[in-house]
């Protein structure tokens, strides 16, 4: 922001940049004069946690040192609190911070990789004991159970089946964990 031979300009000439030229601009439609400084401590701005004492530019404007700051200075909610802001004229954007992806060569299981062992291992139990549970409510299920039908020239007996058997009762499980459904479907009717 200082000019390199700051020490032969007077006044606001010692410093250059946008920020310099945006306080021109911004004086020459307001019809202001100002005077350019540098905060003495060099920092944007923040609360002491302990003392709660302001420093930097936000520290001048908020015990009146300063009228007005132009900088690059990052809107916070804390800032917010005890200064007003403008329109921002430089947003670099909010970043979050990863760690680095290791390169390795995708194996057979890459697939699992997303989620925890942990999780894979309560998805496959809950599958399980989904498939278990409608397995065995639909034994005791009268409406599951129903007469075989037989073709033309086959004497009928007295058996009943039920489709709902332990396979069944796994893929109809599996159908609907992968959101595609299934031939057949449980006909579990209770009244209350």
């Amino acid at each position: 922001m200082l000019k390199k031979n700051a020490e032969l300009f007077l006044d606001n000439d010692r410093y250059e940049g946008y920020c310099v030229d945006l306080a021109a601009e911004i004086a020459k439609h307001c019809g202001i004069r100002y005077q350019l400084r540098i905060v003495g401590d060099g920092k944007y701005g923040a609360r002491d946690a302990e003392t709660k004492i302001w420093n930097g530019m936000v520290g001048e404007l908020v015990y009146g040192k300063a009228d007005i700051a132009v900088a690059p200075l990052t809107i916070t909610l804390v800032r917010e609190e005890v200064i007003d802001f403008s329109k921002p004229f430089m947003s670099l954007g909010i970043s979050i911070m990863i760690k680095k992806p290791q390169k390795s060569k995708p194996g057979v299981f890459s697939f699992l990789d997303p989620l925890a062992y942990e999780i894979w291992m309560c998805i496959v139990f809950a599958y399980i004991g989904v498939s278990v549970v409608l397995f065995l409510v639909s034994r005791f299920s009268p409406y599951e159970w129903h007469m075989e039908e037989y073709e033309d020239g086959q004497l009928p007996t007295s058996e009943s089946s039920n489709e709902f058997g332990i396979f069944n009762s796994l893929w109809f499980s599996l159908g609907a964990f992968m959101q595609q459904g299934c031939d057949i479907s449980p006909r579990l009717v209770y009244c209350c």
